[in-house]
């Protein structure tokens, strides 16, 4: 049982862990998800990760993210264990 859920857990965590980017002629959305287990993000900072992916000059119209605030119930649990999702589109020049 143990092998299991540490074989899930970590199939989880290797899901999570994506990032890239698509332009359909000058318009972008770039993404990234990490994994929450305890406060800490695996692989890394999520939005962090996610401005990198963002062309220079370009123009940023949306930032779309789950809820992983300390003001709500939902940004709680997803804190303690969830997953982190970050999007970015705009106008790429």
């Amino acid at each position: 049982m143990k092998k299991l859920l540490s074989i899930s857990i970590l199939g989880i965590i290797s899901l999570t862990g994506c990032s890239g980017i698509s332009h359909n002629d000058e318009v972008f959305t770039a993404h990234a998800e990490s994994f929450n287990i305890v406060g800490f993000q695996v692989p890394g900072n999520t939005q962090d990760r996610v401005m990198k992916l963002v062309p220079k000059g370009a123009t940023i119209k949306t930032i779309k993210s789950t809820d992983s605030d300390t003001s709500s119930a939902l940004g709680i649990i997803n804190r303690i264990l969830g997953v982190d999702y970050v999007q970015v589109s705009g106008k790429d020049h």
